[in-house]
């Protein structure tokens, strides 16, 4: 039996070396989502909001 629950967005995906492993990788550890991440990699654009949101992401689970 575990002591936790696994984490809800912990990245589901499978390591064989493909960009999308490392977008996913990178999102998750930024407290993104992919398609947040894509999107201020194609736009250079990240907002107070979001890095807010990265950052409740984050310390969401370390306060776990």
């Amino acid at each position: 039996m575990r002591m936790f629950a696994p984490l809800p967005d912990r990245p589901e995906f499978r390591v064989d070396g493909t960009p999308d492993d490392d977008a996913a990788l990178i999102a998750w550890v930024e407290g993104a989502t992919v398609e947040e991440w894509h999107e201020s990699e194609r736009t250079g654009v990240v907002t107070l909001s979001m890095r807010v949101k990265w950052w409740w992401r984050r310390t969401r689970r370390v306060l776990r």
